[in-house]
């Protein structure tokens, strides 16, 4: 009975751990394991700016919160970094969806691996 108690209590802290890098904050002390290395907490993972290049950026619920983080002539994987993956890429555009339940979406331009431009999002 006794170690099943001290498995539990160690089972019980490693999911603190892992909660407390990849989300932060619950111990209230600051910003998260993930974030201090330059990464985005997602539910139970970190995406990291590697993610382009690893092709697993993910998709985000509310990518337009994310715009005021990129500027014209970021690399397209900071765009895809902060915005996650495309929804729908043509020619120089990339598309994302405005959030939910928004039925809008928003576009940015990339020419040369470079961000050229990107939309805000319609209010609905």
């Amino acid at each position: 009975m006794r170690r099943l108690i001290i498995l539990g209590a160690v089972v019980a802290l490693a999911g603190l751990v892992v909660e407390e890098a990849t989300q932060g904050r619950v111990l209230g002390r600051g910003p998260s394991t993930c974030e201090a290395i330059g990464g985005k907490p997602a539910i139970g993972r970190c995406v990291t700016p590697a993610c382009y290049w690893q092709g697993d950026c993910g998709h985000w619920a509310n990518p337009a919160k994310w715009v005021d983080r990129l500027k014209p002539g970021d690399p397209v994987s900071k765009v895809v970094f902060w915005l996650g993956e495309p929804l729908q890429r043509d020619g120089d555009s990339l598309s994302w969806s405005c959030g939910k339940p928004s039925a809008h979406s928003f576009r940015a331009v990339i020419r040369d691996q470079r961000l050229v431009s990107v939309e805000q999002c319609k209010p609905d």
